[in-house]
């Protein structure tokens, strides 16, 4: 699916659930190649460039040495989210919605197939020792490197930009 498509479809429809139940999530890794006026939005409102340093304020190493590799941009519904999966450095913004996160170190990480609300349905004990927050418009959340998380969409319409760094 496009964003277009997303966009574009009429709101009813994108808040039935697909084949496995599941609400329809728009997540895109964006580059200046296959999306150059998104990523160009995207690096002057989170002020970055990829491959340049992160523009929040310098401490000692290893910080100094962080430079963004990903750009992300992401829409989804009440009820949409990712699995647990972890990755590197990141920072999300939310600019419309709420999520709620579950926070795993390093030595709890995994990657997981199973949707948010299957592992609260079904009682998984993934979560268990996990910390949660709930992000509001306007909050940054950052990820360290390795942490594992996943995602829940809370609100209609849940919109973030997301820089992960190396």
């Amino acid at each position: 699916m496009t964003l277009r498509d997303f966009l574009t479809r009429h709101p009813r429809k994108r808040r039935r659930c697909d084949a496995l139940g599941k609400r329809p999530y728009f997540f895109v890794a964006v580059d200046h190649e296959t999306q150059p006026e998104l990523a160009l939005l995207l690096e002057a409102t989170l002020g970055l460039r990829l491959g340049a340093a992160p523009p929040f304020p310098r401490f000692e190493q290893p910080l100094d040495l962080l430079s963004a590799t990903t750009l992300q941009f992401a829409i989804g519904d009440e009820g949409s989210g990712s699995p647990l999966h972890f990755h590197q450095d990141a920072v999300n913004l939310l600019l419309c919605g709420r999520k709620r996160w579950w926070l795993l170190p390093p030595s709890g990480s995994a990657m997981s197939r199973l949707h948010p609300l299957d592992v609260l349905t079904h009682e998984a004990d993934c979560f268990n020792h996990a910390r949660v927050l709930e992000q509001e418009v306007g909050d940054v959340v950052y990820v360290p490197d390795m942490w594992g998380h996943a995602v829940l969409n809370l609100e209609a319409n849940t919109l973030c930009i997301a820089a992960e760094f190396a």
